[in-house]
């Protein structure tokens, strides 16, 4: 399987960026009645920045999820021709509208993605409130008293969310990853524009060990993406 490196890599990417809103989720979570209490009007900036960082988390949710959806009949531990001849009808249909899905998705990057100028304002704004008034104070509004740990947030979301570059460098390596996963699956079931239906088994291992390993970080990212709406209801009026 020789695209399991790669998608190791990946997958770290995806778990970095995870971790790290979550520590910005922490934040906001632990401090919002702090910022209600001292600068309820910057509540507004707060709530649309988080709904842009969930845009962007779904739309990487949006991404894993290609590969995970797809299940195979089990009869026993033997080959049993007439199931495998319609786990094969199944599967093509499956990776022809998975890789319809994967298409329409890379042409969509830029709107699945948080809109980082938008970002980049909104910290911006954010930043001027405060009594600091430089790069990487903006989480003293939500109480964190020290600037090192202030300046470690905003790093991380201006990192993920504010860098135009990297969060499209996330989601097309993920959608590339994608592509060659279906490909390699294909490639299981035999020779070039042909498919073996005493394959199926093979293809059904082979599919099955990265729905797996993208199911995880989908999941991981789904509940994320939940995260940050709660996070960003609490700032509704």
């Amino acid at each position: 399987m020789p695209v399991v490196r790669e998608i190791a890599e990946s997958i770290k990417l995806l778990g970095d960026a995870v971790k790290s809103t979550r520590e910005i989720i922490t934040a906001v979570n632990d401090g919002k009645a702090y910022l209600k209490h001292y600068y309820p009007d910057a509540q507004a900036d707060l709530s649309s920045l988080l709904q842009q960082m969930q845009r962007a988390v779904e739309g990487l949710a949006s991404v894993t999820k290609v590969i995970s959806g797809f299940r195979f009949v089990v009869v026993g531990t033997s080959v049993q021709r007439a199931t495998a001849a319609r786990d094969l009808a199944r599967l093509n249909d499956y990776l022809m509208a998975q890789r319809e899905k994967a298409s329409i998705l890379k042409g969509r990057i830029r709107k699945l993605k948080a809109d980082c100028d938008k970002v980049r304002t909104l910290r911006d704004r954010l930043e001027a409130r405060t009594k600091a008034k430089t790069w990487g104070s903006m989480f003293q509004l939500l109480g964190v008293k020290t600037l090192q740990r202030s300046q470690k947030l905003s790093s991380d979301l201006s990192g993920l969310y504010a860098d135009d570059q990297r969060m499209i460098g996330l989601l097309q390596d993920s959608l590339g990853l994608t592509e060659k996963v279906l490909v390699e699956v294909e490639d299981s079931l035999g020779a070039p524009g042909t498919a073996d239906v005493h394959n199926v088994p093979i293809a059904a291992q082979v599919l099955g060990v990265y729905a797996v390993i993208f199911r995880a970080s989908h999941d991981e990212l789904d509940n994320l993406a939940d995260d940050l709406d709660q996070a960003c209801r609490a700032f509704v009026p």
